[in-house]
């Protein structure tokens, strides 16, 4: 998992040239005008979800996992909890969906909790759980980019 700002993505562009081409459209996009939906930047292997939503309580969060991709997880507008764990010793709580690339995990006593405020990202690798949308205090309305690289 990493935790950083846009503007030191240069510290990660040489993890993969997928990395380059994610980061190119985070930076190059509008993404306050940018409509929710899918935006391929290469295909499936790379491609981006614009999100709207109002963050939750804590209680209804959902621990999920992914195999197929990496995600970086943009904030556009507003601030969200997002709780991390490894998977190690998370039991599962739906099995995974090959088509949808999520798993779904109880929740975990032993976790951290990642704060995003506009302009931060996280990226979380397949050995990252995350719980994404999640309230500190009062909901807040978010608007997300998550870009998907293909492993």
């Amino acid at each position: 998992m990493i935790l950083d700002i846009l503007e030191d993505k240069k510290t990660y562009l040489g993890l993969d040239s997928k990395f380059q081409k994610a980061f190119k459209f985070l930076q190059e996009s509008d993404l306050e005008h940018l409509q929710i939906g899918k935006y391929e930047i290469e295909g499936e292997d790379i491609y981006a979800m614009v999100q709207a939503y109002t963050t939750k309580p804590i209680e209804e969060g959902k621990w999920e996992a992914h195999r197929k991709y990496i995600d970086i997880q943009y904030i556009v507008k507003g601030a969200e909890l997002v709780g991390w764990a490894t998977l190690d010793g998370l039991e599962v709580s739906q099995e995974y969906n090959s088509e949808k690339d999520v798993l779904f995990l109880k929740k975990s006593e032993n976790w951290s909790a990642l704060k995003l405020r506009a302009k931060h990202y996280a990226i979380f690798f397949p050995e990252d759980a995350h719980m994404p949308g999640v309230c500190e205090g009062s909901p807040d309305d978010v608007k997300k980019v998550v870009v998907k690289i293909k492993i």
